[in-house]
């Protein structure tokens, strides 16, 4: 491929009937019209967007959301969201997408960024990340159960605004190795799971804080995200399957994946809590 003929540089208004048909073409289970495009998107910012553009057409995208790394050597650094990867069906296999997510990398080098993570919806891509850079933190293995094997929940369930639950989110993850989402990032988990039948929710087990981000699958609730003391997590699953009127409960660990960036890449192989679950 000439390099005369590619183009990088930031998403504008007026590509967004290419990108919503790149985004049908990759994520056919996600509507065009998503939250992501109606309140995520923000054009003409390279700190938001790149796409790859050959002989003047867009071939390959990719977006990023603001959140954060906390080390607790460390502190916090910058640690953009990577989402919305995606490239024309018609060109993979050229190397359009890892040329632009290291593209993105460098680019968020030079910004002081701390790290990149992404969040996959499942672990196809996990081969593709690793050769990028990129680390799969350690993740519990997926766990399913009945109602019926779960102890009756005594507590209180209530649903949450994102921002008061990113608030939650934090207090219960102090002083762990963490990404901090944010309330655009934890704003895009709600829309994501409300739009499957569930929501985030906050609970208070026998004094104990909770939060959780679940949503529906004909009568499984998926567990995307639970924080509580192991002693409580039977009571805080029942509680979510009996609001979501669920017959199991599916804790899903997600595939989340890391690249630490200039202070923090001294840390060969990075440990802590990215979150459970798909994005998008």
């Amino acid at each position: 491929m000439g390099a005369q003929a590619i183009k990088l540089r930031a998403a504008r208004e007026t590509d967004l009937p290419r990108l919503k048909t790149l985004w049908r073409a990759s994520f056919p289970d996600c509507a065009a019209d998503t939250y992501f495009f109606e309140h995520c998107f923000v054009p003409g910012h390279v700190e938001s967007s790149l796409v790859l553009l050959m002989d003047g057409k867009i071939q390959s995208m990719v977006f990023f959301l603001p959140t954060f790394w906390y080390d607790e050597a460390h502190g916090y650094g910058p640690a953009p969201c990577l989402v919305g990867l995606a490239t024309d069906p018609d060109c993979r296999r050229r190397q359009y997408a890892s040329w632009l997510v290291e593209t993105a990398c460098d680019f968020m080098v030079e910004k002081g960024a701390g790290g990149i993570w992404t969040m996959l919806p499942d672990d196809t891509l996990e081969l593709f990340f690793s050769m990028q850079g990129f680390w799969t933190l350690p993740r519990a293995a997926a766990r399913a159960y009945t109602a019926a094997e779960l102890p009756k929940g005594t507590g209180r369930l209530r649903r949450a605004e994102p921002e008061e639950y990113e608030r939650q989110r934090e207090k219960l993850l102090q002083g762990k190795n963490h990404i901090v989402a944010g309330n655009l990032v934890a704003a895009l988990q709600q829309a994501m799971a409300v739009r499957r039948g569930g929501g985030m929710f906050l609970m208070e087990l026998h004094g104990a804080p909770v939060c959780a981000i679940a949503a529906k699958n004909d009568a499984v609730a998926q567990v995307w995200e639970l924080l509580c003391p192991e002693q409580v997590r039977g009571e805080a699953l029942a509680l979510l399957a009996e609001e979501l009127h669920a017959a199991r409960c599916v804790v899903q660990s997600g595939c989340g994946m890391l690249r630490l960036l200039n202070r923090f890449a001294e840390l060969k192989q990075p440990e802590g809590y990215l979150g459970c679950g798909a994005l998008l």
